[in-house]
């Protein structure tokens, strides 16, 4: 990601130069296909998230910060699959971001010992009492919430969905709560499985939905084409009435 910074501040740096060069001119600053401020901007962000990944043995920041990164992949298959970023496309990884938190608390509590002998510094290491650890999850549990009901009201997904992703949440909810009350190894381990099981089954769930749209929308497709050969007719009436 450092790299990526640099290399695209050298491209802002030579814009000028690469516009009177055939071999640069069609690159996306000289050829206009992007901005500078947008240029620095993505390699501000890239230079800072690689820096600040640099700091994973020296900072608990490191779960956020890999937190971002897990859950950077969707976004990027939205925005090649689409051509844009829309709001509809940070629902994805705001649930990946949101999940990686409890997961890997329930993690560092359960391996701490492990994390302080590779010399990670992890929130539970800071903790001995868990409690912050324990309220850093639930917290981002209670985040997840409403992430079901937006992707439905959002025209995302069906309302099964909803219903299945809400419960999956408040499951996953208990547990952390459960841990927040009760700090020990047990009631860890019972949010790490959840969280494994929550993320195994909402995954599930989203691509069944998905399929389903998808699946509809082209039976919908092959329907009107064999009733544009046996009724065409009907296929001109229902073209006129949408016109």
């Amino acid at each position: 990601m450092v790299a990526a910074s640099a290399n695209s501040l050298n491209q802002v740096f030579e814009k000028n130069n690469d516009a009177k060069m055939n071999r640069t001119k069609q690159r996306p600053l000289p050829s206009g296909r992007i901005t500078i401020p947008h240029a620095v901007t993505w390699a501000s962000a890239a230079g800072l998230a690689g820096t600040a990944l640099l700091a994973s043995q020296i900072h608990p920041v490191n779960t956020w910060v890999g937190a971002v990164v897990g859950a950077i992949p969707p976004l990027l298959g939205w925005a090649a699959a689409a051509g844009q970023v829309s709001l509809n496309a940070m629902l994805l990884p705001a649930a990946l971001y949101f999940w990686q938190i409890p997961h890997f608390m329930a993690l560092a509590y359960l391996c701490r010992h492990d994390y302080a002998a590779g010399g990670f510094r992890m929130l539970s290491l800071a903790d001995a009492s868990g409690s912050k650890t324990a309220l850093v999850a639930l917290r981002n549990c209670v985040y997840l919430i409403p992430l079901g009901f937006l992707a439905y009201d959002w025209g995302m997904t069906s309302g099964w969905f909803c219903l299945e992703s809400t419960l999956l949440t408040l499951a996953i909810t208990a547990t952390a709560f459960s841990f927040y009350q009760d700090r020990t190894t047990h009631k860890a381990r019972k949010m790490f499985h959840a969280s494994l099981l929550y993320f195994l089954y909402s995954c599930q769930g989203l691509c069944f939905t998905v399929s389903l749209i998808i699946n509809n929308a082209l039976l919908k497709r092959i329907q009107r084409v064999v009733l544009s050969f046996h009724c065409p007719h009907k296929i001109e009436m229902s073209t006129r009435r949408i016109s």
